[in-house]
């Protein structure tokens, strides 16, 4: 199980509000930025399924993560590479996995899928970062 302390930084955000940001905005994902981090902070306590417990730790990052971008704070980069599973490459673009194999169905973005049974799923870092400045935040 990951570490969520070593993807996301867990202090309080005091940061200045950036210019080009609405006042009621700002507040508000600063107020939604501690929610989460309350939330989940509370997870190990809780008497989940080790599975169910993971899915709500990335849903909950990921949220923190787009927050972080929105406040243009510093997020989690995975190791750099040439090549990203789809969890590492869901966790680069702040995104679900399930969200990321949408995007690939529909076409807005590539991968290489291996030969053979499994359906593992391979995207490039410039894949990635392509599909990342096409993102609205």
């Amino acid at each position: 199980m990951r570490d969520s302390n070593a993807l996301i930084h867990t202090e309080l955000l005091h940061v200045p509000c950036r210019a080009g940001l609405h006042g009621a905005t700002y507040r508000r994902l600063l107020r939604e930025h501690t929610r989460l981090l309350e939330k989940l902070e509370g997870l190990p306590h809780r008497r989940l399924l080790p599975r169910i417990r993971l899915a709500y730790q990335r849903q909950f990052e990921n949220r923190i993560i787009r927050i972080r971008r929105a406040l243009h704070l510093p997020t989690p980069h995975p190791r750099a590479r040439r090549w990203y599973r789809t969890g590492e490459a869901a966790l680069y673009l702040g995104i679900s996995a399930k969200t990321l194999i949408r995007w690939t169905d529909q076409g807005r973005a590539r991968c290489i899928q291996p030969y053979g049974f499994g359906t593992q799923r391979h995207y490039a870092a410039s894949e990635l970062a392509r599909v990342r400045r096409g993102m609205k935040v």
